[in-house]
């Protein structure tokens, strides 16, 4: 679902202020994101991975700066109050109007106004084109009146610095707006000491520069996704004095009933040249009465901040629901443009949502002395107070020296999605980025006390080599978006990877997706629609042990399993837009129906039937160990409906009564003498 940001939606903007010629302003983006979020393609090289229906208009791998063809612009557009209708573009980050100029601007840049520049242009002055990858691309995106033209530096050098970088500069219909977008780095030293003029020149005595120029730093992350970008809009006119705008509502896409009262959060900023100290907040559900409250805040001129209502909203029904915020009375005098003081969102509000189990992605290597002392202090978190409520897997990485023999290509292509350039790391539901060793239960409790939206049902079989899983997406509600499914076998324990670290056992050891190590697309899951799928991989050849990691296992020919009895499997749905991973399940040894506990130590099955149940449903529990072990019914909003306790779990059986229960979804959860174990059933009748 798009967020619909006030200052992506300017048309309102420009036509309040007067046009006068030679004359703009710049305005910095409040959230990160792309202006008016049309442009949702991935930011890879030209033959790499972007998106179809760009247009080259320089090839790159040129040691001097050039300029490229010369480009239409696709609509009417004006600049500085004329019309304009083509522009060429220099690789060293400058477009111009002014398609005649012949001069080409060097890569080392400085100031503006400079003589340098061409009349008529805009500028990122500062990259250059010495590689392959180095494009410069176009792609026009929406429809009209409203669309934008953005025309990209695609994965383009800095000069003397080792770093790529994209940025674009992206032309508005309509609005005549002009966006300067810093989209995605390669990080590091060399992309922190980068500098850049951003502005536009019209002549050689009038240009607009972003404050730090010639220095103006790259602000934005190395995600591919629009989620870490970063953009100023250049706008013709005079700053007005008081010019408050709102950014975005801070709010999830759904909503659980039961977590009501909810805070509602937003960005707002400061568009104007007076530093503002006070404003009120306003908010409304569905076009009902308003709710407003003052805020002190302290906002100078393209300053942003976060801030909350003072009154919470408790949603009273379910059902799609829009949220309007709006900023008020800066320094308690009349905004002079109100256009962008609105945000509205439409959240889904819902009534049955799912336990959260968090998945812990972490990054390690057996040559990493800093891995070992996380590594135990993680699994001793773990063990003591969370088994069974969280899933675990670890990617074995390629450094430090020769890296984990256990490393894989497909576990550096998850590092490369998180951009993780440090072990020992450690991704919560791909939202948390932090040393290994610094979880904490409070931060982990928090991932799990997120409600959930979507159930996975799954189990697995091993026979010889060969791994199959049976899966169920259950989804509570209707779930859309750029969302993709992982199923990933990993190995329990492994101990023929120990290297240089002192490590001698490794847990939760990641062997082999069975899905694509990109994920598979799902196609919008609806609720009521349960998506079952099979997946089915065969370790090929026999076990073999790596030199080091840069000679990693080939797959084709060869395993790194220890002992194919020693196999689990793990599976989740993960947003690859915001890289939330909105469930996950740790698949369970038998049948889906039949669950067998996935523990090492205890060896216990549990039978439930008839599944679907009418009156009643027979439970069978046989265990190798002795001991108490407590079961809950829960519904599928979470609430327990019917407990007990079987009493010495070597062997039980139970009949539980289910004529009180309403038709529908039911997850039975059992835990004691060491399992932790669930299974769903459904009441038909």
């Amino acid at each position: 679902m798009k967020k619909m940001y006030a200052f992506g939606l300017t048309a309102a903007l420009a036509l309040l202020v007067s046009p006068i010629f030679g004359q703009y302003y710049y305005t910095k983006s409040i959230v990160n994101g792309n202006p008016g979020d049309l442009m949702d393609d991935q930011e890879f090289p030209v033959g790499g991975g972007l998106a179809a229906g760009w247009t080259e208009i320089h090839p790159g791998s040129t040691a001097t700066a050039q300029w490229s063809s010369v480009a239409s612009v696709p609509f009417s557009f004006s600049f500085n109050g004329s019309p304009v209708t083509q522009y060429k573009v220099s690789t060293s980050g400058v477009l111009t109007f002014d398609v005649s100029a012949t001069a080409v601007p060097p890569g080392s840049n400085g100031t503006l106004p400079s003589a340098l520049i061409p009349d008529n242009s805009v500028m990122i002055w500062g990259l250059a084109a010495p590689g392959a990858n180095d494009k410069i691309v176009t792609k026009t995106f929406g429809t009209a009146p409203n669309r934008q033209h953005w025309i990209m530096f695609s994965s383009y050098d800095v000069p003397a610095a080792n770093c790529w970088n994209y940025w674009s500069i992206v032309l508005e219909e309509s609005t005549n707006l002009i966006h300067v977008v810093d989209q995605r780095n390669a990080g590091g030293a060399g992309c922190s000491a980068a500098g850049f003029t951003v502005g536009l020149q019209i002549n050689s005595s009038t240009a607009t520069m972003v404050a730090g120029s010639p220095s103006v730093p790259i602000q934005s992350g190395s995600n591919p996704g629009p989620e870490d970008n970063i953009y100023y809009t250049f706008i013709q006119g005079a700053r007005p004095g008081l010019d408050m705008a709102s950014g975005g509502l801070l709010v999830s896409d759904i909503i659980a009933i039961a977590n009501g009262p909810l805070n509602i959060q937003a960005a707002i900023g400061n568009f104007g040249s007076t530093t503002v100290t006070g404003v009120t907040l306003n908010y409304s559900i569905n076009g009902g009465a308003t709710v407003s409250a003052p805020a002190t805040v302290n906002l100078s001129t393209n300053s942003s901040t976060t801030v909350t209502h003072s009154t919470a909203w408790t949603p009273s029904a379910t059902g799609m629901t829009e949220i309007a915020f709006w900023v008020s009375s800066p320094n308690g005098s009349a905004d002079q443009n109100p256009s962008n003081d609105t945000v509205r969102k439409t959240v889904n509000v819902v009534s049955i949502t799912a336990q959260r189990r968090p998945l812990m992605e972490v990054f390690s290597s057996s040559t990493c002395p800093p891995c070992a002392p996380a590594n135990t202090s993680f699994k001793a978190l773990m063990d003591q107070q969370n088994p069974g409520r969280f899933n675990i897997l670890k990617y074995q990485m390629s450094w430090p020296g020769a890296g984990d023999p256990y490393f894989t290509l497909e576990a550096q292509d998850r590092r490369v999605f998180y951009n993780v350039s440090s072990v020992p790391r450690m991704q919560i539901d791909g939202q948390w980025d932090q040393h290994a060793g610094q979880a904490t239960q409070a931060i982990i409790d928090g991932f799990r006390d997120r409600p959930a939206f979507v159930e996975i049902a799954a189990a697995y079989q091993i026979s010889g080599q060969t791994v199959n899983t049976q899966l169920e997406i259950i989804p509570l509600t209707n779930l859309s978006g750029n969302l993709r499914l992982f199923v990933a076998i990993y190995e329990k324990t492994t101990t023929l990877n120990a290297k240089s670290n002192g490590e001698t056992i490794f847990y939760d050891v990641f062997k082999k997706f069975m899905t694509s190590s990109q994920g598979n697309v799902l196609q919008p899951l609806v609720e009521g629609n349960n998506v079952p799928l099979n997946f089915d991989y065969t370790f090929n050849g026999s076990f073999i042990l790596p030199p080091s990691a840069q000679s990693p296992v080939n797959h084709a020919t060869n395993h790194t399993v220890e002992n194919f009895n020693n196999l689990a499997v793990v599976a989740w749905i993960q947003n690859m837009t915001t890289k939330e991973v909105l469930q996950s399940t740790n698949a369970y040894f038998g049948q889906l129906g039949v669950q067998e506990d996935a523990e090492e130590s205890i060896q216990a099955k549990l039978n439930l039937y008839p599944n679907p149940a009418n009156t009643h449903i027979n439970i069978d529990l046989s265990a190798a160990s002795n001991g108490d072990v407590h079961y809950e019914v829960l519904n599928l909003m979470g609430q327990v409906v019917n407990r007990g306790t079987f009493r010495d779990a070597a062997e039980q059986h139970q009949v539980l009564s289910t004529e009180h229960l309403s038709n529908g979804q039911y997850v039975i959860r059992l835990n004691g003498a060491g399992i932790d174990q669930r299974l769903r059933f459904q009441v038909i009748r």
